[in-house]
């Protein structure tokens, strides 16, 4: 069996050229960014303990702070920095207090490899336990899958009881080993099996991206982020044990900047958010509990908001269902506003697919005949040029962005472009094309009574 290698002594070549390098570099890189700010007597201060640091007199490992050498291993990813430590106690020392860097924003692509750690098995979760003590400065961590059957984290408290039974043979791990890691920015937590409620995963100051996707007896309330004081994203998907009110976010009013939360069983009205100052992206997709009314926006609501996406419950969302024709024109007119104020803030106005719900008293069938168009039900933004406006058409075609054969005439929320203007031309030319799906229906611009459309199908269809 061949020898074990030895270790590197403090003082041995290898190590010495280690610091000698490395504290130079610490020093060129705090330099260059001084350089790019305007100098004040403070930065000489911080190249001073820089050189300090790495005196002439002791140019070994010994000679550097641990202070030092945690900046230098900060450079690192942690799998390097947990190599590192094998080198000597020094690098030991230093890996407890070094701030292992985050992906985010324009670094995330090359460095998320090198800096999200991924629990996915039971020899990744070792790993964890192992990290907790040598490198409790962590910032990223994802729980992914879990262990495979036969292996789990303990259940938490008040947890579903028939999974609990279904699982109770199995050797479970314990998750509050995961507060060891107080700094941590960002937690992802996917398809994991996790049982019941864990107040432990709720309690990071510093942690700014909150990830919870597929976790369906992961029992939690949206009061819990109040242990998140920090956050800026927030993404929930499918997180059926989720549960609470959207009004519970206004404690993170100054530091939200992004909410996108999926197909939960979560309630409230989305204009509690509208005074939140910083806050750029907003998804409440198939939250159906979800309400409020986008005709309330003013012009002071959402800011800096870049993307709005509400489900069904909310009047004027994307897939909303009327219940009064007499609504359309309010609705329609309010996003039109919102686009103006900001075109990314509606990201396109070919997504909305609106229509009469069928609870409307002002809804009726078609008439059954082969042939005949459906109810112009459904409606949907037109543009020639670079006028916008509105139509009801009918459901014949389902698909929001298929063409429909039979319209309504189109309500428009911009004036005719000027005669003399260069879009003139280009909107009479889209215009004539949209008009020729004008056809029994013409001279409406809204849905005929039902008395009315069964004339006008007989008028058009039976002669």
């Amino acid at each position: 069996m061949p020898p074990h290698p030895k270790k590197p002594k403090l003082n041995s070549p290898i190590t010495t050229a280690f610091a000698a390098t490395a504290a130079e570099a610490e020093v060129e890189v705090a330099a260059d960014r001084i350089a790019e700010q305007p100098h004040s007597n403070a930065d000489d201060g911080i190249i001073e303990d820089l050189l300090e640091d790495s005196t002439d007199n002791d140019p070994t490992i010994n000679g550097m702070s641990n202070s030092l050498t945690a900046r230098i291993l900060g450079f690192l990813g942690y799998k390097d920095i947990m190599r590192s430590r094998i080198c000597c106690r020094k690098f030991r020392d230093a890996a407890r207090t070094t701030i292992v860097p985050w992906a985010d924003g324009e670094n995330y692509d090359s460095l998320v490899r090198e800096t999200k750690f991924r629990v996915n098995n039971v020899r990744k979760y070792k790993a964890m336990v192992v990290m907790a003590t040598a490198l409790p400065n962590l910032q990223q961590i994802r729980l992914y899958y879990d262990f495979g059957n036969g292996h789990k984290y303990r259940d938490g408290k008040d947890p579903d009881e028939e999974k609990a039974a279904s699982t109770a043979d199995w050797t479970a791990y314990e998750i509050f080993l995961i507060s060891k890691f107080s700094k941590l920015r960002s937690l992802e937590i996917i398809r994991s099996s996790l049982n019941g409620r864990y107040p432990v995963l709720f309690n990071y100051p510093l942690l700014q991206k909150l990830e919870i996707k597929y976790c369906s007896h992961l029992k939690w309330d949206l009061n819990a982020l109040t242990g998140l004081p920090s956050l800026k994203e927030l993404n929930v998907d499918t997180s059926d044990s989720l549960t609470g009110n959207i009004k519970s976010l206004r404690v993170l009013k100054d530091t939200l900047e992004k909410v996108y939360i999926r197909n939960c069983e979560i309630k409230g009205d989305f204009m509690e958010l509208a005074d939140f100052p910083r806050l750029k992206s907003l998804a409440l997709y198939y939250c159906f509990l979800i309400t409020g009314d986008v005709r309330e926006i003013g012009e002071n609501d959402f800011p800096v908001l870049e993307s709005l996406m509400l489900g069904e419950g909310a009047i004027s969302s994307t897939r909303h269902q009327f219940q009064r024709i007499s609504d359309v024109p309010s609705a329609a007119g309010a996003i039109y506003r919102l686009n103006r104020r900001d075109p990314t803030f509606i990201r396109s106005l070919d997504n909305f697919c609106w229509s009469l719900s069928r609870d409307s008293p002002e809804w009726y069938a078609n008439n059954g005949k082969a042939g005949h168009p459906h109810p112009p039900f459904q409606i949907s933004f037109v543009r020639a040029g670079s006028r916008v406006g509105w139509r009801w058409k009918d459901l014949t075609l389902r698909l929001c962005r298929s063409t429909s054969t039979n319209t309504c005439e189109i309500n428009w929320l911009d004036p005719e472009p000027d005669r003399e203007s260069n879009d003139y031309d280009v909107y009479t030319r889209e215009l004539q094309s949209i008009q020729e799906d004008v056809f029994c229906f013409e001279g409406y611009h809204q849905p005929p009574t039902e008395e009315e459309y069964k004339r006008l199908c007989q008028e058009y269809y039976d002669i």
